[in-house]
């Protein structure tokens, strides 16, 4: 993190009601900031598949702590760090999903794939202390996110 940048660290249960309010609560510390409308919404939408990826797939050992989410506003991107107590997972290395066809029931799925789009993710780290840390930005220009 640069010591200039501003920046939103948050705990944010693992819980719908959680992620709703931690989803507003970016969206604000982003307007309040002049970050263009459609980059508040990707980081929205990228916060709550994330999130909500956790929620629905995570491994955890008993009751899940909060996941750490930090907002970082550079004047190239929108970075966003999740730190997370799951069993380990490096999103980067998730295989693509089949396409969805009009016959397919299946509902869900295309999270990630959605998240690698608007969004390239930098990194991933199995932190000392056991949880995962994906790194992560989002363009603010009109660069492709890579």
């Amino acid at each position: 993190m640069r010591p200039d940048a501003p920046t939103l660290t948050r705990d944010v249960p693992l819980d719908i009601a959680a992620v709703e309010a931690a989803q507003d609560e970016i969206a604000a510390f982003l307007e309040e900031r002049g970050v263009p409308p459609a980059a508040c919404y990707k980081l929205r939408l990228i916060v709550e598949e994330l999130l909500a990826n956790l929620i629905m797939h995570g491994r955890f050992d008993g009751a899940p702590p909060p996941a750490k989410v930090s907002v970082e506003i550079t004047p190239d991107a929108l970075l966003l760090t999740i730190e997370d107590a799951s069993a380990p997972y490096d999103p980067r290395e998730a295989p693509e999903p089949a396409a969805p066809s009009l016959d397919d029931d299946k509902v869900g799925g295309l999270g990630l794939s959605l998240v690698r789009r608007m969004a390239e993710i930098r990194s991933y780290q199995r932190l000392p202390e056991g949880w995962n840390r994906c790194e992560m930005a989002l363009p603010l220009g009109d660069a492709p996110a890579g």
